[in-house]
């Protein structure tokens, strides 16, 4: 099976969507569901002009939505006086649902629905261009798309604003749009990082040059990015040419694009160094990568250092 190689689970990045037909402001769509599992069914159209809803998309299977259910949870005890419901959605059965939500009990406490052979995802994350769950869309007291995103990326400081009535619209598409500008640009990054590992994964590589320039031109000066391209040039092990002139130029790149502060920046170019022979210098950076270091990352670095030095 061939290996796909992907620059995106370096940096915690998901691939989602790349453009979008459907804008925030668009009229929320009514909710096709075939049963509500938790709570009280929840019928948008009734709640135009005076409640505000919150429509998450989940699974049983999704780690990540797991991780975002009580924190959900929060936020529905939080805002529930403040006319916001939320309502979790998923395409899964009813058998697979109930016993997830009843052993969850008050963790997940807040309206679980069943979702009509997809037809909400259809009108919701199809429309949108979600291909990531969990996502949530909240739905404002007009009745409109207004927030679109990850449970737990600002989805408390929106409901806070749309409740308020202070909520901009007009911004929200603009980080919006540029959201999807950052993923469409991480999607061709991902691609680019793939091309050049196939071609580094062979014994006697040829091309790495120009496929190292592109990665490059895409990170933008991006330290993160540029940091995730050294330290996986570095250290992946299905690399059988590992360039480590193009390692050391991208991981030295990082460092600038940082000004020298972030530890594991300064810590790939340490390891880049180091592997390109460079010891002393290789020491040098370690230091500086320990100096700013968080204390839960300084044992670490500090035995890394001690290798570089030979003790």
């Amino acid at each position: 099976m061939k290996q796909r190689w992907m620059l995106a689970a370096a940096l915690g990045f998901a691939a989602t969507l790349i453009a979008h037909g459907a804008r925030l402001g668009d009229p929320a769509k009514p909710l096709s569901l075939v049963k509500t599992v938790k709570g009280t069914p929840v019928d948008l159209a009734a709640g135009k002009g005076k409640q505000v809803y919150v429509v998450e998309f989940w699974a049983t299977w999704c780690g990540p939505c797991r991780t975002s259910i009580p924190h959900l949870t929060e936020l529905q005890k939080r805002f529930k006086d403040q006319g916001v419901s939320f309502v979790g959605i998923s395409d899964e059965t009813e058998d697979e649902v109930r016993p997830f939500v009843e052993k969850m009990g008050a963790k997940m406490d807040y309206a679980v629905a069943l979702d009509d052979d997809r037809k909400t995802s259809k009108d919701y994350m199809q429309a949108f261009q979600q291909n990531g769950i969990p996502t949530a869309f909240v739905v404002d007291q007009e009745g409109r798309i207004a927030w679109v995103g990850h449970p737990m990326g600002g989805l408390d400081k929106a409901i806070e604003q749309i409740v308020a009535k202070t909520y901009d619209l007009a911004a929200a598409q603009k980080e919006f749009d540029g959201r999807a500008a950052a993923q469409a640009r991480m999607q061709e990054l991902n691609q680019a990082f793939g091309k050049y590992m196939e071609a580094a994964s062979k014994a006697e590589a040829t091309g790495l040059t120009p496929l190292g320039d592109t990665l490059v031109t895409l990170a933008a000066k991006d330290p993160q990015i540029l940091n995730a391209i050294a330290w996986n040039v570095l250290t992946i092990p299905a690399i059988k040419t590992r360039d480590l002139a193009f390692a050391l130029k991208v991981a030295e790149a990082a460092v600038e694009a940082s000004g020298g502060k972030e530890a594991a920046i300064l810590d790939t170019y340490a390891r880049a160094l180091f592997d390109s022979g460079k010891k002393a210098e290789a020491i040098v950076q370690q230091k500086k990568a320990i100096e700013v270091a968080p204390a839960a990352m300084k044992a670490q670095m500090e035995a890394t250092l001690g290798k570089y030095s030979g003790k």
